[in-house]
């Protein structure tokens, strides 16, 4: 097969990839075995281009997929035969933390032609469930126009607390990207803001031109005073009110480095990404 028709994705390729990540991404709590179901594809723009008109129809099959998948997990994790009299084995329901989720975007990053298939696999945002706890792990794999795959994971820093959440929104931020008008509550102390890619991660991920940065600003919630603190991480820079923000990444020996440069964030104020793109933060007073 010549090599430009190895490095050529398919639907298909798409969701077995989709479908080994779910397995691969299992996170075993005490009672059940919990899997991902964020799943962010990225796509070198050729494939990309020629698969978005199918965007919608890959999505129904692996979710579909997906749930197949789920549903016979579980059954051959039930005992095959009930012994009268023997102890009864607790059994491990495989189970997601929400709804399935998959999520096509472009590869921008400089290697892209070179791994024309990326999929990040993770939990939702602030991933709960009844009386567990475990430590969840989000994975990247790519495949490489040679036809071999390549797997990093991380885990989220320390013990992830998956018991049933309380429920509490910090703050409610109001954007309109290239996708349309949309508001997303910050419901976690530390929210990262950006493009996003295969190997920058954002707990909110814009559609938007490249004037934004893959990781563009982060918010943090002071636990111990309730105060918040932005930080600009971005390249052509953050305003806060139409003030400029200090930038946090300095160069040093000629790479970039975080000084970990923050500025208090008022409770209401109008957030600029680069001066092409827009949030209107509006923190919400806890009781």
């Amino acid at each position: 097969m010549p090599q430009q028709d190895l490095g050529r994705v398919t639907p298909e390729e798409i969701v077995n990839f989709i479908l080994e990540e779910m397995e691969a991404g299992l996170c075993p709590t005490f009672y059940s075995n919990l899997v991902p179901s964020v799943y962010d594809v990225y796509l070198y723009i050729d494939d990309l281009e020629r698969l978005r008109p199918l965007e919608q129809r890959m999505r129904e099959e692996a979710v579909n997929a997906l749930s197949e998948k789920l549903s016979a997990l579980n059954k051959a994790a039930e005992p095959k035969l009930k012994i009268p009299g023997a102890p009864k084995k607790r059994k491990k329901r495989y189970e997601t933390l929400g709804e399935w989720s998959i999520e096509f975007h472009e590869n921008a990053d400089d290697d892209a032609r070179e791994n024309p298939l990326v999929i990040h696999s993770t939990f939702p945002p602030n991933a709960d469930s009844e009386d567990r706890a475990g430590t969840l792990t989000e994975r990247i794999t790519k495949r490489r126009a040679d036809g071999q795959t390549v797997t990093s994971a991380t885990q989220r820093t320390g013990d992830v607390d998956t018991r049933r959440a309380t429920g509490i929104v910090y703050a409610n931020l109001a954007y309109e990207d290239d996708s349309g008008a949309h508001t997303f509550q910050m419901t976690k102390d530390v929210l990262k803001i950006g493009r996003g890619s295969p190997d920058h991660w954002v707990d909110l991920k814009l559609k938007a031109k490249k004037d934004v940065s893959r990781e563009h600003l982060q918010i943090r919630r002071d636990p111990a005073t309730g105060k918040l603190f932005l930080k600009d991480l971005s390249t052509l820079g953050t305003t806060v009110d139409g003030k400029r923000v200090p930038p946090s990444i300095q160069q040093a020996d000629g790479a970039d480095v975080d000084a970990n440069i923050e500025v208090p964030l008022p409770g209401k104020a109008r957030i600029g990404l680069a001066g092409v793109l827009f949030i209107d933060f509006k923190a919400v007073k806890q009781k």
